[in-house]
């Protein structure tokens, strides 16, 4: 998700984090029976990068047609929708994202939630979905999903996006789990005390389950601290914690930090897609660090920007990220292994940022690749 303040190798396809869609959350007896059973993974099965694969195995493979696409592939009049990711399980597309709304109570008059969608052809979409409000927090955003060793799923998420500081409350991270993918657990705050001062900012959570160890990524700053990437280690293995901060991954784009991370293994090396802080732009970077040490984990190649086609929704007068958004909170989705063998690229576009205090009536795109170097805009 962006900051408040704004500010001005050849790789192989992509297996990325598992997205599903929510049901409503508090439902804590989650059933393990339907199409989303789950099954334990192994540590090599982790390591391998199983819990982060975007098209599911066991039932139906996706098929799409590219002719019949246009994008925007997801636009809603009375809101703007992005920090998306998508997954292919039980024979439909599932997109969850977050989706900001008019609303003259909050601040700056808008509303954040997790919401969700579903597809048969990436064409027609359910309505977006929102999350039940949360106790104690104004609105939630940018949701992560990963399979837990036990086989279960597991959403990151954080409170309070987009309020300008300072805020009455906190941006912090929460979890959820489920077993099916429909009923989930009451949200559980997430490594809260690595950011313990009132006006502490930890956002954009993501984690990565080696097979040796769970990691958690996260945007973190204060009053005094700008903007910064940061890496912590759960020493139970569980997202219950404790957590201790590792460092700060050595990466830098655009004279600043990076946001919205997915962490993904592909061709036997662990990748990082993130969006420049500033700009907005998607980036790919590769570990160069060893996977099975925590601190391996702060080393990696210094990235390719992904050149994302340019059409009217993600377009604008000016810079990406102050007068237009051209491919921000973009998501890699790998369906190597089907017909074709494309790589797809979910991106949230809009061509203005006055609506909705500033961030933009976004909306959602697709693109696609062979070698993520070369990237093809739907026809339609």
């Amino acid at each position: 998700m962006r900051s408040s303040l704004r500010v001005v190798p050849l790789l192989p396809a992509l297996a990325l984090v598992v997205v599903l869609v929510l049901a409503p959350a508090g439902s804590a007896g989650a059933s393990s029976s339907g199409p989303a059973a789950t099954h334990r993974l192994t540590a090599a099965q982790l390591s391998a990068g199983a819990g982060h694969a975007c098209v599911s195995t066991g039932g139906p493979a996706p098929t799409i047609d590219w002719s019949d696409l246009h994008n925007p592939v997801l636009a809603e009049p009375a809101g703007g929708v992005k920090d998306q990711a998508v997954v292919w399980a039980d024979g439909r597309w599932h997109l969850v994202f977050s989706y900001v709304t008019e609303d003259p109570s909050g601040p700056g008059g808008i509303r954040w939630d997790v919401a969700t969608a579903t597809s048969t052809d990436l064409v027609h979409w359910s309505a977006p979905d929102p999350w039940p409000a949360q106790p104690s927090v104004y609105g939630v955003a940018s949701p992560d999903i990963v399979r837990q060793p036990s086989g279960t799923y597991l959403v990151t998420y954080q409170s309070d996006p987009g309020a300008a500081p300072p805020s009455s409350d906190a941006a912090r991270l929460y979890y959820r789990t489920s077993t099916d993918l429909r009923h989930w657990s009451a949200p559980r705050p997430l490594a809260q005390s690595l950011a313990p001062a009132p006006a502490d900012r930890m956002i954009d959570g993501a984690f990565v389950y080696t097979g040796h160890q769970l990691l958690l990524g996260f945007k973190y700053s204060s009053p005094t601290q700008p903007d910064v990437f940061e890496l912590a280690s759960s020493a139970s293995g569980g997202p219950q914690g404790p957590w201790t901060v590792v460092g700060r991954p050595d990466i830098e784009v655009d004279g600043g930090t990076v946001e919205n991370y997915e962490f993904v293994r592909v061709a036997g090396a662990w990748r990082l897609m993130a969006t420049s802080n500033n700009l907005d732009q998607p980036w790919l970077f590769t570990l160069t660090g060893h996977p099975d040490l925590a601190r391996g984990w702060l080393s990696w190649s210094p990235g390719r920007q992904l050149t994302v086609p340019s059409q009217s929704f993600n377009t604008g007068p000016g810079l990406s990220s102050i007068g237009f958004e051209h491919a921000n909170s973009a998501f890699l989705c790998d369906a190597s292994g089907l017909p074709g063998h494309f790589v797809y690229l979910f991106y949230a576009g809009s061509d203005e940022l006055t609506r909705f205090d500033g961030w933009g009536h976004a909306d959602i795109g697709v693109a696609r690749s062979t070698d993520l170097v070369h990237w093809q805009a739907p026809p339609g």
